[in-house]
């Protein structure tokens, strides 16, 4: 399967990176087998369809007093009393094509509500990669993904969804070392494909810990950044793209 269409394959290639893979959170194929292996392992884990993007099919599944549970985007809980009885229903619910199970971050949260963070890289005039922006995206209510228009979320800047778990100091820190993994993101994906632009979705813990959750190199949204009060962080993106453009026309 291509990269452009396959979680798990751009999984393995960043994984094949030292500097990289310990950034991405413990991931397999799903299968019988490696669902009851995450469910003894973690408490939680997420489910997602290997080409699917923007949120569509993503399940939480996991299991307390004996019984299993998974809710799928924003929909109702449904239970099982086995792994079988809880693979058999994803399936289901999700048809038979490929999947991967993550461990579920324990993320940090602003009103009680679960975040990621997107940060968008550009190729600038001279055709060099270049950091354009940073947003939160913070689910909705009742929904266990935080792509805002799917599930029903909301946008922040970084240093206010942050500013609930994590000292000033500490979030200016994770925002630097955002930065910096988008540059060093950007750069190890020209390896595979040559692309304008990237939108990288990072998870930050509950202690500053950052994941590497999501490459998506297929049109990230632009619109997305104009959801923020401050509107500077779209023009720049705007700004990069038009640069970019313009140098493409020239040669």
């Amino acid at each position: 399967m291509p990269y452009n269409s396959s979680k798990w394959a751009l999984h393995k290639f960043y994984s094949r990176s030292s500097g990289l893979s310990r950034y991405l959170p413990p991931t397999a194929v799903l299968s019988r087998k490696t669902l009851s292996a995450f469910l003894r392992r973690y408490s939680s884990v997420y489910i997602k369809p290997d080409a699917e993007h923007t949120g569509t099919g993503i399940i939480r599944a996991w299991k307390k007093n004996g019984r299993y549970s998974f809710v799928k985007v924003k929909g109702k809980k449904r239970e099982s009393s086995s792994v079988e009885g809880l693979y058999k229903k994803i399936r289901k619910s999700n048809g038979k094509g490929r999947h991967i199970i993550q461990k579920t971050i324990p993320l940090a949260k602003v009103n009680g509500r679960r975040f990621d963070i997107r940060v968008m890289m550009m190729r600038n005039a001279t055709g060099s990669w270049e950091y354009a922006a940073m947003l939160a995206k913070v689910a909705g209510k009742g929904s266990i993904i935080s792509n805002v228009r799917r599930g029903g979320g909301y946008t922040l800047p970084v240093a206010a969804a942050l500013a609930p778990s994590l000292s000033e100091a500490k979030t200016a820190e994770v925002k630097r070392r955002l930065v910096q993994l988008g540059y060093q993101i950007s750069r190890y994906f020209d390896r595979f494909k040559r692309r304008s632009e990237l939108g990288i979705d990072f998870a930050v813990d509950k202690t500053g810990r950052i994941y590497l959750i999501e490459v998506n190199h297929e049109v990230p949204s632009h619109v997305l950044f104009l959801k923020l009060k401050d509107k500077s962080h779209f023009h720049n993106i705007r700004r990069l793209a038009r640069a970019y453009k313009k140098r493409k026309k020239g040669r």
